[in-house]
């Protein structure tokens, strides 16, 4: 009976497939053993919780921020009189910490409106209270006309120290009201966090750092990805 020869592979080919085959058990084993690793070993990574907010407050009273969802105010924005002068009233905006641990950034009196991307952390000025706005139309309203700003805060979890921040889409003046966008906190205890930051995996720096052992363990997908390279 004679054989085909073009129906066998070559030796060539032959080996070429071996090779591949045993490159790709070795990949998946590798892939294997990291993420069993990143499972048991890995420290915590930083984690930012984000809850938006459409919300509008007006009018005296007080505005309440739950901001690790635990059911309880931590921060609270509050709208009333103030004396302008030994005659006259006047509403004004001010934003305080839930004793005994919630505070907010601030330069003496004032809480600062923190452009996006300011580092929150340890070295910062925190106060419990700090005025945001006021009907004053003589000035020294650090939020008036400004808009996308940022109230860096702090606050414990647990007896650790957590930093966070709530967005002002705007701060109005006449009336006083406060157009909010949201707030944010850090899970790992006294990480710094970025005003704006609602949970990307971008470091302080602005830039991704995946571990070696996270490329590793997407390991399946290179093997897929090169099977598809090599397929006829």
């Amino acid at each position: 009976m004679t054989t085909d020869r073009r129906s066998l592979p070559s030796p060539a080919r032959a080996n070429r497939h071996f090779s591949d085959t045993a490159l790709d058990q070795r990949l998946l084993l590798y892939a294997l053993a990291a993420g069993a690793t990143l499972a048991c070993s890995a420290p915590s990574q930083a984690e930012v919780i984000f809850t938006p907010s459409n919300a509008v407050f007006r009018g005296l009273g007080k505005f309440d921020i739950d901001l690790d969802n635990d059911g309880s105010a931590d921060f609270s924005l509050v709208i009333r009189l103030i004396h302008y002068d030994t005659t006259a009233l006047i509403p004004a905006l001010f934003a305080y910490g839930h004793p005994p641990s919630g505070q907010v950034v601030t330069a003496g009196a004032d809480a600062l409106p923190l452009r996006k991307n300011t580092q929150i952390g340890a070295g910062q000025g925190f106060r419990a209270l700090g005025i945001m706005e006021s009907s004053d139309i003589y000035g020294g309203n650090d939020w008036r006309n400004l808009k996308d700003r940022y109230l860096g805060v702090r606050f414990l979890i647990n007896g650790e120290v957590h930093y966070g921040w709530i967005g002002f889409r705007e701060v109005g003046v006449f009336p006083i009201a406060a157009k909010l966008y949201g707030w944010a906190y850090e899970t790992v205890p006294d990480m710094p966090i970025l005003a704006g930051d609602t949970g990307t995996t971008a470091s302080l720096d602005n830039s991704i750092h995946p571990t070696s052992l996270e490329i590793l363990a997407s390991g399946h997908t290179a093997i897929d990805q090169r099977r598809k390279r090599n397929a006829p």
